[in-house]
């Protein structure tokens, strides 16, 4: 378990050891330990005063500033629950997750505020909370640890009802604690964060790591490619994590090498790295250690990580059980299935969720005694790794054969001129569903579709082949930086529907 009983107790410490050293930037800015906890503790007494209390929800949206991370910290020396808000989310939605909450406050920056203007709730400006001094013998609570509620989490899908997972006190610094072992962070260490921080990887995978490991943390506002490639100058990275789209993204640049390589360690998830990615990246920086991790919302992230020492052979793989995680592939009996045979990915451990906030059909469906039930389908090979098979509901099933997204995804990843590819499956009115390709191109390539079709003819069953190609300039993409495959999948919907109907007939699969 953590050395530390909070991530409060982490910076306490640090802020004791080591006072000047730091713990966080943001351009040009730059806050110490013992500085960002006077701030903290400041804020938090701010908040106390505006009438926040152990418990009480309190939502903070806004861009990856250091005022963002103050207040967060601020919340949890409360015992409040934090709830790391989407800004992306629409001011209809912001009231609807207000509602859902019933949140005592929002800490809002200036640029988002304008997200609660529906909802009937109390905006504390976040630009505030470096800048608010408070009265030292205003007394502050008890550190609250253990199996209190400290955080709310939605998970990044873009439909349907939203979801929040509550995490304990224990289980989002133990969750944290996960990447410190097995990275073996020390405060020699540093990331860049380029997702937003309201995201796991923000907030637990690479700052959490950090306050325990007492490394430092620069924040890029917004991702950007010019902005993020200059945090990565301004404060090389020995830890750095992306989904595979993003890291590809920077890897194409021509200052990669301010990215890559003062790193030590790069972690990707999210989807699966294609092979002739990871080899260009240890071909381009053979120091790397690369680590395939996959992990949820629901677990506080870390489920699994593959050993950079398997990444050429295994690639696709997600690895083996995270430290202080249990995996298992169940049948639809609900028992284990035999090695080698699929089934769908359970997980249990110290950093899953307590529940769905306020939403107790979900609870029944995805929890089971100590197990949460993640959707994903996999299969052990006869090493214990794990492989994913992509979601119960995206497997495509044309014509009762089935077929799996990822696989035709790491086949075009092989093709040069590819930048990156998604496969969804289309209704077909005779097969059920037919696979469609989009893509992504890489700068200053063209894209040959017969070449592909050949390419894919030597390495697939006919029934595998996509019915279409589509070019997407470029991906529609969720707040993690993952492609958006349902808006993905609607568009090529839509853009098939037209070229239908624009040559009056329907098009033959």
């Amino acid at each position: 378990m953590p050395p530390f009983a909070t991530l409060w107790h982490a910076l306490r410490h640090w802020a004791d050891e080591t006072p000047a050293r730091i713990a966080l930037r943001q351009g040009e800015r730059a806050v110490a330990y013992q500085d960002l906890a006077v701030k903290a503790e400041d804020y938090a007494r701010f908040l106390r005063s505006s009438g926040v209390q152990n418990g009480d929800r309190v939502i903070i949206v806004g861009l990856n500033i250091i005022e963002w991370v103050v207040a967060y910290l601020a919340v949890m020396r409360l015992g409040a629950i934090a709830v790391p808000a989407n800004n992306r989310i629409s001011a209809l939605q912001m009231a609807d997750l207000v509602g859902l909450l019933e949140a005592r406050v929002a800490i809002a920056d200036e640029r988002h505020a304008s997200l609660l203007a529906q909802a009937p709730i109390s905006v504390l400006p976040m630009e505030k909370a470096m800048a608010v001094a408070m009265s030292a013998w205003e007394d502050l609570p008890e550190f609250v640890t253990g199996e209190a509620p400290a955080l709310i989490s939605f998970s990044s899908g873009t439909t349907g009802e939203p979801k929040g997972a509550l995490l304990s006190t224990e289980a989002l610094c133990t969750a944290s604690e996960v990447f410190r072992l097995f990275f073996r962070a020390t405060s020699a260490d540093s990331t860049v964060v380029i997702a937003p921080m309201f995201h796991n990887t923000g907030f637990i995978d690479q700052f959490g790591q950090m306050l325990l490991a007492g490394g430092e943390t620069m924040l890029v506002e917004e991702f950007h490619r010019k902005e993020a490639v200059a945090a990565f100058k301004a404060a090389p990275a020995t830890f750095v994590t992306a989904v595979p789209s993003v890291l590809r993204m920077l890897m194409i640049l021509d200052d990669a090498d301010a990215v890559f390589g003062p790193a030590r360690t790069v972690l990707f998830g999210g989807s699966p790295m294609p092979a002739a990615w990871s080899r260009e990246m240890l071909e381009r920086w053979p120091h790397l250690e690369l680590v395939h991790g996959y992990g949820l919302t629901e677990f506080g992230c870390a489920c699994s990580f593959l050993p950079p020492e398997m990444i050429t052979n295994f690639g696709e793989s997600v690895g083996f059980a995270a430290p202080f995680a249990e995996l298992r592939v169940v049948g639809e009996d609900g028992r284990d299935v035999a090695q080698g045979a699929s089934g769908e990915v359970w997980v249990a451990g110290p950093t899953r969720m307590t529940e769905y906030w306020r939403r107790p059909e979900a609870n029944g469906e995805k929890l089971f005694g100590k197990w949460l039930r993640t959707g994903d389908l996999g299969r052990f090979d006869d090493a214990g790794r794990l492989f994913l098979h992509g979601r119960r509901d995206d497997v495509i099933n044309r014509g009762g054969e089935k077929i799996l997204p990822s696989h035709l995804e790491c086949l075009l990843a092989e093709l040069p001129e590819i930048g990156y590819c998604v496969v969804i499956g289309i209704p077909d009115p005779v097969l059920q569903e037919v696979p469609v390709a989009a893509i992504e191109i890489r700068p200053g390539r063209a894209f040959d579709e017969s070449r592909a079709r050949s390419f894919l003819a030597a390495r697939l069953p006919a029934y595998a082949m996509p019915a279409h190609f589509m070019v997407f300039d470029p991906f529609p993409r969720i707040a993690s930086g993952k492609v958006d495959r349902r808006n993905v999948r609607d568009a090529v919907i839509r853009t098939l529907e037209q070229q239908s109907a624009n040559s009056g007939g329907s098009d033959e699969t």
